[in-house]
């Protein structure tokens, strides 16, 4: 699949076709990869050394976010291909549903890691708007937004796939994980985009 490989014009083709995948999901996954990119660029711009401590960390997320466009594709394609599983008999039957209920619940936990990506992408563009290069402030408030894109991104993948577990237990959790990195990814993008308009003034 390797969908990070594409040209943005092969990939936007990919997107727009009649193929479910890549989809959503991957988008999310595509725009904390992108976070990443631009707060390491303002890193990279800022002088002296006070975010040197988040380069490193940037260039992993970034790797991160890139294998998550494939990894969400993949777990997509897993639960159609459990759908797709014979249904003759009463074994089939059921051996169709555990897979259908497995694959659901991996598609579920790969835009949630979307969604950590996301937030540990706020907290440093926290910081990054904090002490960067004010000359580059508006790409640390687009990396906040792209940011958000993959967490609400992430969550909506989630919040579908969750609402299909038979487990119910795990469905909840899910929802619980959700609805507290929303509230802390807000708090974040709220002050974050404080700071940002400050420089506008």
């Amino acid at each position: 699949m390797d969908f990070a490989k594409y040209t943005v014009d092969e990939f936007s083709k990919k997107l727009a076709s009649d193929s479910p995948t890549p989809g959503g999901g991957s988008i999310a996954g595509l725009n904390g990869a992108l976070s990443a990119s631009l707060a390491s660029m303002v890193v990279a711009l800022t002088k002296d050394d006070s975010l040197d401590e988040y380069a490193e960390e940037l260039k992993e997320l970034r790797t991160k976010g890139l294998n998550l466009i494939d990894e969400d594709a993949v777990s997509f394609d897993k639960v159609m291909d459990a759908f797709k599983m014979s249904k003759d008999t009463k074994e089939e039957k059921q051996e169709r549903n555990d897979a259908i209920q497995e694959a659901l619940k991996n598609a579920s936990f790969v835009p949630l890691e979307t969604m950590k990506l996301g937030l540990r992408l706020l907290k440093i563009t926290r910081k990054v708007v904090e002490r960067g290069n004010k000359n580059a402030i508006s790409d640390a408030g687009v990396a906040a937004l792209t940011a958000m894109v993959a967490i609400k991104g992430g969550s909506y993948n989630v919040l579908i796939n969750a609402e299909s577990l038979k487990d119910k237990e795990t469905a909840q959790e899910l929802k619980l994980d959700v609805n507290n990195i929303i509230e802390a990814a807000e708090q974040l993008e709220a002050k974050i985009e404080e700071i940002v308009n400050m420089e506008f003034e």
